[in-house]
């Protein structure tokens, strides 16, 4: 790869930007501009699916009008406003109209791909979770057994660390009328060859058979790979997701 794409990723609902830090530090090594984010709808009840779609835009669009190729990476509830932050704005589409930069492609990670009308409740079957902690009263959805359910493939350090940092997620984002993407992006011809899933078949939170089923329903051709991890690759492994992501950018690149 001659210049690599800058790695932007989201993680999904919950987690703050903070436990990425060692999977942004390996795709930094592998030679990647990377950053991470926290999701607008992240503790704060008041936040929608909308939001947290305008807040990745304002993270990408400052690297695309700069010419720059955006790697988007949505991890969980992420594939939510992911779905419509890279509508309109891929790299092949810009280059047609004489732009430069745009999102090179977009990878799934062990996350929801939505529908139109879908919302994660929807996708629950309209129940929540056990271990999902629900008060309704704050319109926020907290955790519980968060070391069985994120970090089961993780040291008993790195889960008692990072469930320390998870907050309550706006329920409002997970149930409900704004909890629906406005655009499936992923669906756009300017994404063939170039939307990618990484799949974990150790995920207590995100079961497999989802995940497979996520991806088997779009109508669309998605890259396939898998890691034996738990929800959370990104701190159990970071080195060898890193290596998959940057796998993934080179074919994109060919493709």
């Amino acid at each position: 790869m001659a210049t690599k794409p800058s790695v932007v990723v989201f993680p999904g609902a919950f987690h703050p930007a903070s436990c990425m830090d060692a999977f942004v530090a390996s795709l930094r090594a592998a030679g990647f501009p990377a950053e991470a984010h926290t999701l607008r709808s992240v503790g704060n009840p008041e936040m929608v699916v909308a939001d947290d779609e305008a807040y990745m835009r304002s993270v990408m669009n400052p690297l695309i009008d700069a010419g720059k190729d955006v790697l988007l990476i949505v991890h969980s509830f992420a594939g939510f406003p992911g779905c419509s932050a890279i509508s309109g704005i891929d790299k092949r589409g810009r280059e047609a109209g004489g732009q430069k930069g745009g999102v090179l492609g977009v990878i799934y990670l062990a996350a929801f791909v939505p529908l139109e009308g879908d919302s994660v409740y929807k996708l629950l079957q309209n129940n929540w979770e056990p271990w999902m902690d629900v008060n309704e009263q704050e319109q926020l959805i907290g955790t519980k057994d968060q070391a069985n359910t994120f970090f089961n493939d993780c040291t008993s350090e790195q889960a008692t660390a990072t469930t320390m940092t998870l907050k309550a997620h706006s329920m409002k984002a997970l149930k409900g009328d704004h909890a629906s993407p406005k655009n499936i992006g992923w669906r756009e011809a300017g994404y063939n060859g170039r939307r990618a899933y990484i799949r974990c078949t150790k995920d207590n939170a995100l079961p497999l058979p989802g995940q497979i089923m996520f991806t088997e329903r779009t109508g669309v051709e998605w890259v396939i790979r898998t890691l034996e991890a738990s929800h959370s690759p990104f701190l159990s492994m970071p080195d060898a997701t890193a290596k998959v992501v940057e796998e993934l950018a080179s074919q994109f690149l060919a493709a």
